[in-house]
């Protein structure tokens, strides 16, 4: 089973990597009917309103302010290389996503556990419980900070902030690490 859907993710990503302008308006729809075929719920992830988002920038905003505007649309100049290479950035990602998504909603931690111990990376089960034991503590120490920075901001958002912000989230990241690792080796170790 895990051969598989390993096989179609690598299907998928060839099929990624090989995506250029001139070649995704029939590499998008032939990597959809693959996954839809395959598992469905991989089409899921497409339309969450925030990739649609990402994607729309990617491919709509960013050729209007780089490049050489050579190009006009509505009146509004943009850079037509700029978007051919966006248009080539999001074509790849939405494959890439869906080869991900198949590969990952498949198979079980156990089964990539197995799959790793045969590659003979064998902490990879420690890892991951320690990544799932951690992870929830990590996210709540960066959500206190951006809304500390948020409520402290003085209105504009300034690249000294914002090295603030990185720095002190940073700090705390680290002094969560050092008092779980001193924690485990207690536990490890008592005296």
């Amino acid at each position: 089973m895990i051969k598989r859907y390993a096989f179609f993710s690598g299907i998928l990503g060839v099929m990624a990597l090989s995506s250029s302008i001139h070649n995704f308006m029939y590499l998008v729809p032939l990597a959809m009917a693959m996954v839809l075929l395959v598992d469905r719920r991989a089409l899921f992830i497409l339309l969450r309103w925030k990739f649609l988002l990402f994607l729309s920038l990617l491919v709509f905003g960013i050729p209007l302010f780089i490049g050489q505007r050579d190009g006009l649309f509505l009146g509004i100049p943009y850079s037509r290389e700029i978007f051919r290479m966006s248009v080539e950035m999001a074509s790849r990602s939405v494959i890439l996503l869906m080869a991900i998504k198949t590969f990952t909603g498949n198979i079980s931690v156990e089964q990539m556990s197995q799959g790793f111990q045969r590659l003979r990376l064998h902490r990879f089960s420690e890892v991951f419980s320690l990544s799932m034991n951690m992870l929830p503590r990590i996210r709540q120490i960066a959500l206190e900070t951006f809304q500390e920075f948020r409520q402290d901001s003085r209105g504009g958002f300034r690249m000294k902030e914002a090295f603030h912000l990185l720095a002190l989230l940073i700090a705390r990241l680290l002094h969560f690490a050092e008092k779980y690792a001193t924690s485990e080796n207690q536990l490890q170790n008592p005296s």
